[in-house]
């Protein structure tokens, strides 16, 4: 997500590390609004156009690096303008399968289909960061502590809207090395440079420096 503001540092007076490994979860600012006052990402936390996402200034990244790219369905166009304007290419994907608290199938929201998963795309700069693991699936299931009919916790296992796993990075620590940074975080993430707006006690004008113009969230 974006907050514009003051013109921040440049992100070359940082003492950024050269990161190897990205993985980022866009606020996609979607084109249709969802009723009530819980629906919808806007009302969760800041978002961006894909326009801005694909024109953020990034901290430095090797040129032999890996992207885990959080995408959504109704934005698949989006997702892979926003691969190709930092400079990655699409290798593959991760699957997130979602399943309630008695491990029933997670029957989410669609205008189309009711969504269980959500999908991560896997991607690479040059020769990529290196793979360390090449005996990881390409899907992983979680529990969400959801009820069979929907209700329930969401937020015990997963926090806030549209935030992932701790699966997730386990993952991705097993796949590639680091320097790992995380963008649009949501929380502090030991062995990641995490940048968002809200993370704890983090710097903005460190997220401010990252972005160039910006606040990740």
């Amino acid at each position: 997500m974006s907050i514009l503001g003051s013109p921040p540092p440049e992100p070359t007076q940082m003492l950024w590390p050269t990161f190897k490994c990205v993985a980022a979860d866009p606020a996609w600012l979607f084109g249709d609004k969802l009723p009530g006052p819980g629906r919808g990402a806007e009302k969760h936390y800041d978002v961006m156009t894909a326009k801005d996402i694909c024109n953020l200034t990034l901290p430095p990244i090797d040129d032999d690096a890996h992207l885990f790219l959080w995408r959504v369905s109704a934005m698949q166009q989006e997702a892979l303008d926003v691969v190709k304007a930092w400079g990655f290419t699409v290798k593959s994907e991760l699957v997130w399968l979602k399943r309630t608290k008695t491990g029933k199938r997670h029957f989410g929201m669609g205008r189309h289909v009711r969504l269980e998963h959500e999908i991560c795309l896997i991607c690479t700069r040059g020769r990529g960061a290196g793979v360390l693991n090449r005996s990881q699936r390409s899907t992983f299931v979680t529990s969400l502590y959801l009820d069979d009919d929907g209700g329930g916790s969401f937020e015990a296992m997963v926090g806030r809207h549209s935030e992932k796993p701790p699966e997730f990075f386990e993952i991705v620590e097993s796949l590639v090395p680091g320097p790992r940074l995380e963008l649009f975080s949501r929380a502090q993430r030991p062995g990641w440079t995490c940048l968002g707006n809200q993370v704890p006690g983090a710097s903005t004008t460190l997220a401010t420096a990252a972005s160039g113009n910006a606040i990740l969230t």
